[in-house]
């Protein structure tokens, strides 16, 4: 089994859950993050004051395949995560040697 953590932009949450019930993925977790990479935050202005935001909105997927199935599910994503621009996101392939169903 491969665990497979993808970090994405938040508005392509939808896009992204409909490739994983397409591809009949049992389970995910979703969790809201933030975090920086090459985009290195950004500037915004707020009653009339500036204010720098290193730290980025982002959304991180996790879910468990089996190895043989993981890259069509990860071309999947990036088709519908891939712009071209810095800070589409990120991917993850992890080993999983034991998982334990509660």
């Amino acid at each position: 089994m491969k665990l497979v953590i993808a970090i994405i932009r938040p508005a392509l949450l939808p896009d992204v859950k409909e490739v994983l019930f397409d591809e009949k993925v049992e389970g995910f977790s979703v969790t809201d993050v933030m975090g920086c990479g090459n985009q290195w935050g950004h500037t915004e202005s707020e009653k009339n004051t500036t204010v720098e935001s290193n730290l980025i909105r982002k959304i991180k997927i996790e879910f468990q395949v089996a190895g043989t199935r993981v890259r069509p599910v990860i071309d999947k994503i990036m088709r519908v995560c891939r712009s071209g621009r810095i800070g589409d996101g990120k991917i993850f392939v992890l080993n999983v040697s034991n998982s334990v169903a509660m």
